[in-house]
């Protein structure tokens, strides 16, 4: 009898199902992941349209993905990427496939979990301008980042702060930059997958529905006027609109354009 009632347990114990989940997904069943494409310049355009992402995704249930690949940019525009990230109760990843550097290295480290290219880098945050008051604001914001996601804030405060120093890995007086394999080792990278799906894969997302995010015209337009070169090219071509309206009788059309170009 005891030996029928043992085989009946191993039994059940077979048929329950396995899960396999990964460190952000689960598997089995098809999941939803919104992959919202941080490229190029940080900007508010950039910023509007990633919080608009996220709210779609939020209002689907579905998880968010930003792929990296920038410079950086305004850290107005990063500190509100950086916020968005941070509030949503969706899952967040951050794939890195180039470099996410100064104001990128803010938004990937915002996420909980962190994947990288292998080749890319992530770090070099820099602020403009140097002043003690700018470095130190910076320095924060990227140490309290680091933190929430348990990441040790010395090495953010070293992607920001030359002057901090970190034994055998950031010498004093040089930004610090990882490599995906330094980031790897140092916690700063959770996995290296050579892909987008590879990064999913190994975060838990085996079976997917992956919706590719696109920028709205308005989303664009502000990209444009906001974008470093275009605003000064704006306010070169709205002086000299000005200044040649002064020189000559009546009010024109470079008055009007100097007017629209410095709005």
């Amino acid at each position: 009898m005891r030996s029928k009632v043992t085989l009946f347990l191993i039994f059940v114990l077979l048929c329950l199902p396995v899960s396999n989940a990964g460190a952000a997904g689960t598997g089995g069943r098809e999941q939803t992941v919104y992959v919202i494409p941080v490229y190029g310049e940080i900007d508010l355009g950039l910023a509007a349209f990633v919080k608009r992402s996220i709210t779609s995704a939020e209002r689907a249930g579905a998880a968010v993905l930003l792929e990296i690949n920038t410079f950086g940019g305004l850290v107005e525009a990063a500190t509100e990427i950086r916020d968005a990230v941070i509030r949503t109760r969706v899952p967040v990843m951050s794939y890195v496939s180039d470099r996410a550097w100064s104001a990128g290295a803010l938004i990937a480290l915002a996420a909980p979990h962190i994947a990288m290219a292998p080749g890319s880098s992530i770090g070099a945050a820099e602020p403009r301008p140097m002043d003690e008051k700018t470095v130190s604001a910076i320095r924060g914001e990227f140490e309290a980042t680091a933190e929430r996601a348990g990441r040790d804030r010395r090495i953010a405060a070293a992607m920001v702060d030359a002057d901090v120093e970190i034994e055998e890995l950031s010498p004093k007086g040089k930004l610090l930059t990882l490599s995906a394999q330094k980031a790897l080792e140092f916690g700063y990278a959770d996995v290296i997958a050579a892909s987008r799906s590879e990064a999913l894969e190994q975060f838990g997302y085996t079976t997917v529905r992956v919706i590719e995010m696109e920028l709205g015209w308005a989303e664009r337009v502000a990209r444009l006027v906001t974008n470093s070169t275009v605003s000064s090219l704006l306010l070169t071509l709205g002086f000299l609109g000005l200044i040649f309206e002064i020189a000559t009788p009546g009010w024109g059309v470079p008055g009007t354009v100097g007017l629209i170009s410095l709005g």
